[in-house]
């Protein structure tokens, strides 16, 4: 089967991560799936991962209102040429192309949205973008099905108007041979960054946007110092070794010898065994977040606020607060500092069991091959129905 994934860009981020992981195992399947990916936008740093895979990369030059019509008579014209039998466009961008870029063309293949953005507000997204997700809405009953990384973005999205009829949630899938436990990740970290043995490493990774709201964690880590926690804060994402006010002021508060600010680490399989704990502290606008599937498959014990499907990926393996509440997290902070080594190996080795049962990349490949027998399958062209809406199901 020739699969082409449509993509509006292949930089850093959840979605791009997911498609590089999920096309290298298509790859590996003896040649029943042929997959290939084209992106709107001239690829990044994902596009790198997806080329050294071997698997065909194509962009659309797309950097600009300019470029839009011949970005799309581009994709026409791949998709005239490589005759794919499936189509899945990732994202709000990918998918209005692919709807234009098909359009009155004979003989099309089934095509399916893959939505990885989670909208709790969409007032608080920028005006373009709020136009997109009103068009796209517009558009939900046209692909063959719509996918959801999380119950929480399926639930959201029908909220919006997409269409609720032949939804499904496949959630993220992780590398549990890449993302593991190292035993000298640790003292590795330790002598790298100059950090003090014996200091609680608490890590954070994510890019500086208010949603992910690292002011919140460096205020509960202030106050998990003063009742007595020997915290080093590590903050590591891009925007996060140039921090701007209110985040700034507040990480003057913290001592020299118990920060670190990185910029994105390409190697986070590298740097997350040697934390003792993964900190989540999102205001917003998650979904499935890719950390702590990555922190949990490396043994690491995590905290996340209840945004999104958090506190569905941890199950009981770490502990959930309250979003927005520096007073619950250093609580938080402060009993996983009680746990001890031991106890926070436990709590690690409970996520790591739980990843591996319930979310490792060949269990949710195996569930995209199952969705592409379902979409391809002739009985769903045939079958309309006129059900009221329900919810997406999970694959």
């Amino acid at each position: 089967m020739k699969l082409l994934h449509v993509i509006t860009a292949l930089n850093v981020g959840g979605a791009e991560t997911m498609l590089a992981r999920l096309v290298d195992h298509e790859r590996m399947q003896g040649g029943a799936i042929q997959p290939s990916v084209v992106s709107l936008m001239p690829p990044g740093a994902a596009g790198d991962r997806i080329r050294a895979s071997g698997v065909p990369l194509h962009h659309c030059g797309m950097k600009g209102a300019t470029d839009l019509l011949p970005g799309l008579a581009r994709l026409r014209a791949h998709i005239n040429r490589e005759r794919p039998d499936l189509i899945m466009a990732w994202m709000y961008h990918a998918h209005l192309a692919t709807r234009l870029a098909t359009l009155l063309r004979p003989g099309n293949a089934p095509v399916i949205w893959n939505v990885r953005h989670s909208i709790d507000d969409l007032a608080q997204e920028k005006p373009m973008m709020r136009a997109i997700v009103r068009t796209a809405a517009l558009f939900s009953s046209w692909p063959r099905m719509i996918i959801y990384n999380s119950h929480a973005a399926a639930a959201q999205h029908r909220r919006l108007g997409f269409h609720a009829e032949r939804t499904m949630v496949i959630p993220n899938g992780f590398d549990c041979d890449l993302f593991r436990p190292r035993q000298e990740a640790r003292d590795r970290l330790v002598r790298d960054l100059g950090i003090a043995p014996g200091a609680l490493i608490v890590g954070m990774a994510a890019r500086n946007h208010p949603m992910k709201d690292a002011a919140n964690l460096v205020e509960a880590v202030l106050r998990a110092r003063e009742r007595g926690a020997d915290v080093h804060l590590l903050l590591t994402g891009q925007g996060m070794d140039s921090p701007t006010e209110p985040l700034q002021h507040l990480l003057a508060a913290l001592p020299a010898d118990r920060l670190t600010l990185r910029s994105h680490d390409r190697a986070l399989e590298e740097l997350l065994p040697g934390l003792d704990i993964l900190a989540l502290p999102s205001a917003w606008g998650e979904g499935f977040p890719n950390i702590l599937g990555e922190a949990m498959a490396c043994g690491l014990p995590c905290i996340a606020t209840d945004v999104g499907d958090s506190a569905w990926i941890i199950g009981k393996s770490g502990i959930i607060v309250p979003p927005r509440d520096p007073a619950r997290l250093a609580e938080a902070i402060i009993t996983m500092e009680r746990l001890g080594p031991d106890g926070r190996r436990r709590l690690g080795e409970a996520g790591r069991a739980r990843i591996q049962d319930q979310f490792s990349m060949g269990q949710i490949a195996a569930r995209y091959q199952q969705l592409y027998q379902h979409v391809r399958s002739p009985l769903l062209e045939e079958r309309e129905t006129a059900a009221p809406p329900r919810q997406a199901k999970v694959m």
